[in-house]
């Protein structure tokens, strides 16, 4: 199958130019020897909102609708040029999409323009897309660091972080598991807090995960040992399906277990479970 010389950009959003922090959101891949061209934007919202807390979620929304609405018109415009004579014109799809690549100071721009080798480009599209915004290279355990960096977050705007230190519960002897987030009274744990991933694509992996935890949870206070207050922020299926109701199932279990559960995202409800009176 022969390869084709593709252009790919990332889509990154940029809300306030002062700090220069983004996100990726999207990837668009240009193949100027046949005129593809196509985009994919992230379409959910919660890490936008997990990443910057204070943004009002409607200025990405806007920010992206607006944007796809300009990808829609090279995309369209280039559909007719192949149309109406085939696509002949590598150096106009070259010219506009460094045209459309080109640096910014808006809150959608690109990192800059790169090539790739590609045997299908609209598959190819999806695995870029897959690797720089979805992540998909990422392992559970690595998930979960990016949970535990989001919490850290919020205990720290909140100036709660220094009350919260990784702790080791239980018995040395007998069983133990460690807690990122432990908040000591006396010697004793207070409150504790595990971020956990339950997004898996498979939705096995959501039960085992969720059970793993149950089991300690219940082991803890079998031995006396559990903290009185457990938290487990969580980043769940952001789609209906299966595996959002495997996911709410075992939410379900680990609120009917006395731990609280509630979104990662949900920021107001974390600060209020780790204050301490």
């Amino acid at each position: 199958m022969k390869k084709h010389l593709c252009q790919y950009a990332i889509v990154r959003f940029l809300p306030y130019l002062e700090t220069g922090e983004f996100a990726n959101v999207g990837v668009v891949l240009m193949c100027p020897d046949t005129g593809y061209f196509d985009f994919r934007l992230m379409t959910h919202i919660r890490r936008i909102t997990a990443f910057f807390e204070e943004l009002d979620a409607g200025i990405y929304r806007r920010a992206r609708d607006d944007f796809r609405k300009e990808l829609k018109r090279i995309q369209e415009f280039l559909a007719q040029q192949q149309e109406n004579r085939g696509f002949a014109e590598a150096e106009l799809g070259r010219h506009l999409f460094a045209e459309l690549t080109r640096p910014r100071e808006v809150m959608m721009r690109f990192d800059g323009a790169r090539a790739i080798l590609a045997d299908d480009p609209a598959q190819e599209l999806d695995a870029l897309f897959a690797h720089y915004v979805e992540r998909n290279f990422a392992t559970k355990a690595e998930q979960e660091k990016l949970l535990e960096k989001t919490v850290f977050r919020v205990l720290r705007d909140a100036n709660l972080n220094k009350q919260y230190k990784g702790q080791t519960i239980g018995n040395p002897a007998s069983y133990h598991t460690h807690f990122p987030f432990v908040n000591m009274r006396d010697g004793k744990p207070l409150k504790a807090l595990k971020p956990l991933h339950l997004a898996h694509e498979d939705p096995a992996k959501i039960y085992d995960h969720g059970w793993a935890w149950m089991g300690r949870v219940e082991k803890l206070r079998a031995l006396k040992l559990l903290p009185e207050q457990v938290l487990f922020p969580v980043q769940g299926p952001e789609e209906k399906g299966e595996r959002f109701d495997i996911f709410q199932e075992i939410t379900r279990k680990m609120g009917n277990e006395g731990v609280m559960v509630v979104a990662a995202t949900q920021v107001d409800k974390i600060v209020e479970f780790a204050t301490v009176h």
